[in-house]
C-alpha cells in the first residue's frame, strides 16, 4: 500500500502545478511525499519507464522557452522563477540541453523551437514502451 501523500501516477501533474518550487528530483520526491529520492526515482522508473530527471528537464525547458517567448519577464526573472541562480547559468542550462541560447529561443518559430524539443525528446520523452507520458 503507497503510504504517501500523493500517487506516482501524478507525479507530471504535480510537477506542473509547483514547477517554481521544483528544481531537482529531490525537491520533486519531497514533494511527493517521498523522505528517499532514490525511493521516489524507482517507483517513477517502474511507472513511466523513464528517468524522473529527464521529464523535469524536459518540463523545465518547455516552461523556459515559453516564458522566454512570452518576452514580459527578463532572463534572470525566469532563471529565478525555475529555481536557476541566473541569466548566466539559464543561458548554461538551455545551451547545454537545446544547442541553442535562450536569445534563439525567443526568435524561433514555432517549426523551429518543435525540431529542438524533438531532438531533445529523442532520449527522454518516451519510455521503452514507446507510449508518450508527456502532452
Amino acid at each position: 500500500m503507497n503510504t504517501y501523500n500523493h500517487e506516482i501516477s501524478n507525479a507530471i501533474e504535480e510537477l506542473e502545478a509547483n514547477l517554481s518550487q521544483t528544481a531537482r528530483v529531490e525537491d520533486w520526491a519531497k514533494l511527493m511525499g517521498y523522505t528517499c529520492p532514490k525511493k521516489f526515482a524507482r517507483s517513477f522508473m517502474r511507472q513511466y519507464e523513464v528517468r524522473p530527471i529527464n521529464i523535469l528537464t524536459y518540463i523545465r525547458l518547455k516552461s523556459i522557452s515559453m516564458q522566454l517567448r512570452k518576452n514580459v519577464m527578463s532572463n534572470f526573472e525566469i532563471a529565478r522563477s525555475h529555481g536557476i541562480n541566473d541569466e548566466i547559468a539559464l543561458n548554461k542550462f538551455v545551451n547545454y540541453h537545446l544547442g541553442c541560447s535562450p536569445s534563439c529561443i525567443k526568435r524561433f518559430g514555432e517549426e523551429q523551437l518543435n525540431r529542438k524539443f524533438e531532438e531533445f525528446n529523442k532520449t527522454s520523452r518516451f519510455g521503452k514502451s514507446g507510449r508518450k507520458i508527456i502532452k
